[in-house]
């Protein structure tokens, strides 16, 4: 069992990390959109429903020239370190479920430290079955 009660929790974290990544990100598109004169209820929709750095990656193409807001920077910076933390969690946690799948290490197998006797024939009187 061991390391595998920790699988359920490590998703967990990286869903929280993921919602959390969105939600700067998106704060941070709908600022910089509407200081440019952008639809910004848009962009902050594609953000939230769409991957985050498909998205990230056309808005900074697409979007108008001009000044960039300082004040804003932080919520970028931050959104894409939470995004890119969020993608090692998953790749590690992908990494485990397959090296769990391929090393044999499921269910199946929990039982096979107890000695049981397979050889032995059980014999069942079914004269004096009764039910309850």
């Amino acid at each position: 069992m061991g390391i595998a009660v920790f699988f359920p929790i490590f998703l967990i974290f990286a869903m929280f990390l993921g919602l959390a990544a969105k939600v700067l990100l998106a704060i941070w598109i709908y600022k910089d959109a509407e200081q440019r004169g952008m639809n910004a209820i848009l962009w902050c929709l594609l953000m939230i429903f769409i991957n985050v750095i498909i998205i990230l990656v056309i808005y900074l193409i697409v979007r108008t020239k001009g000044e960039v807001m300082r004040k804003n920077l932080g919520l970028l910076i931050s959104g894409i370190g939470v995004a890119v933390v969020n993608t090692f969690i998953v790749i590690i946690a992908c990494i485990f479920l397959l090296f769990f799948a391929v090393n044999d290490g499921g269910m199946h197998n929990m039982m096979n430290d107890y000695n049981y006797d397979y050889d032995n024939e059980y014999q069942y009187d079914m004269d004096n079955w009764q039910e309850f």
